[in-house]
């Protein structure tokens, strides 16, 4: 009989038989074990996986199984999480391509130090905010800003210092303040 699992199987002549290889549902955690929802049974299946995996309740994973010995070897619709742990530095390469991190709900960076080198940075949003104690811009060509409307706050002094400063207004300037000097 074969309903989307393997049953009654016998792998060689020396392993055990398998009684069940196929889609359970995960309906208690207990750390790296995991009670399953298989078509017979509720057996306790220890987390054999590649990856570092933690399981949901409803969790749908691959398992396999016989008697008291179960393993879970793979998920097949799981919404938990799964880490990567490097004890050093990690490295990802795509030498001949590149590589896409995708994510609905965010990506968070967190880290003492950030650097992005590149030869071209491209930032598309429709909305940034940023929150900075300290921020030095250095450009040593050209700084370009095209905005549909500009809004300025200090807080203390706002210091200025060109070697020519060019501003035209298509309408009126108004300056305010309580004592304007002109040298």
């Amino acid at each position: 009989m074969f309903n989307g699992a393997l049953s009654e199987m016998e792998l060689t002549a020396q392993s055990p038989t398998i009684r069940y290889l196929g889609p359970a549902t995960v309906r208690h955690i207990d750390g790296r074990r995991v009670q399953l929802e298989c078509p017979d049974e509720f057996p306790w299946a220890t987390l054999a996986l590649a990856q570092n995996y933690q399981p949901e309740e409803e969790d749908v994973v691959l398992a396999i199984g016989s008697g008291d010995s179960w393993y879970v070897i793979g998920v097949i619709d799981g919404h938990g999480r799964t880490s990567i742990v490097a004890p050093g530095d990690l490295e990802i390469h795509a030498p001949a391509g590149r590589i896409d991190l995708l994510a609905r709900d965010g990506i968070h960076l967190q880290s003492g130090f950030v650097e992005i080198v590149a030869e071209k940075l491209e930032l598309t949003a429709r909305r940034v905010f940023e929150r900075f104690s300290d921020a030095t811009q250095w450009v040593t060509e050209a700084l370009h800003m095209r905005v549909g409307r500009m809004d300025t706050t200090v807080e203390g002094l706002y210091h200025l210092d060109a070697e020519e400063i060019i501003e035209r207004a298509e309408k009126d300037v108004t300056i305010d303040g309580k004592m304007i000097h002109l040298a």
